[in-house]
């Protein structure tokens, strides 16, 4: 991820007008040609921001190897290490939450959290120390959807399960190496659901804290489904009771 005065890089011209419209981050400069800049004219709020008019081939060097669409915006991380974010989350009457337990690929977690918000979850969970912050990759796959979701990142993701089960949460954990199939299972009213890592899967102690670990069904034609995927279904599983 490239950045500039700490600053994350959003490219492309979903993202960025997606970021500019979102309130929760400060913006500093905006990249782009003469040509894109007359098409965003009139259809965005008025910023306080640099504004860098660039050639194509300038805005290459920024974001090398990347479908830009000749527009690079840089602006303040969404992801919140807040845990008050949490906490006024955890009070309602109904709630669904998603934790990522190692899960590094930030296109994956794009996705994921383009299907969160379809699904009606309420926030996602990151661990601070293995997971990666926002990154121009993870904003595009996300398809705009990382501006309406609240992310937090927190120092323990075990720690922070447990304190949402003291708020009534179930802790529901995605796992292929058990027998109980999420689709027989009835949740409750507010559940946190944990997905590990492609291939690892959840850590022994996150696992250990789930109150249920469940599985997808699946075909004996395949071993298993992209984190991504596997995410989106037990979602929709949880929004069908929400």
């Amino acid at each position: 991820m490239k950045k500039k005065s700490n600053l994350v890089q959003v490219y492309g011209k979903h993202p960025v007008t997606a970021a500019l419209l979102n309130n929760n981050r400060i913006h500093r400069e905006l990249v782009t040609t003469r040509e894109i800049l007359s098409q965003l004219e009139g259809k965005l709020p008025k910023y306080d921001l640099k504004i860098s008019i660039k050639t194509p081939k300038e805005i290459d060097v920024l974001a090398p190897n990347a479908t830009h669409q000749n527009i690079v915006l840089y602006t303040s991380s969404i992801i919140s290490r807040d845990s008050h974010v949490l906490k006024k989350i955890s009070k309602k009457e109904k709630s669904a939450i998603i934790a990522l337990d190692q899960v590094t690929d930030p296109q994956n977690i794009g996705a994921i959290i383009r299907s969160a918000l379809a699904f009606n979850i309420d926030a996602l969970i990151l661990p601070e120390h293995s997971a990666p912050d926002e990154t121009p990759a993870m904003v595009k796959a996300s398809s705009g959807a990382i501006e309406k979701l609240p992310i937090i990142k927190v120092k323990n993701l075990t720690n922070t399960i447990k304190l949402l089960q003291k708020e009534n949460y179930w802790a529901i954990g995605l796992d292929s190496n058990t027998s109980t199939l999420i689709n027989n299972h009835n949740f409750g009213e507010k559940t946190v659901l944990i997905m590990g890592s492609e291939g690892k899967g959840m850590r022994r102690l996150t696992k250990e804290t789930c109150d249920l670990v469940v599985k997808l069904p699946m075909s004996d034609k395949a071993e298993s489904l992209n984190v991504s995927n596997a995410a989106a279904i037990a979602m929709y599983e949880l929004f069908k009771n929400l």
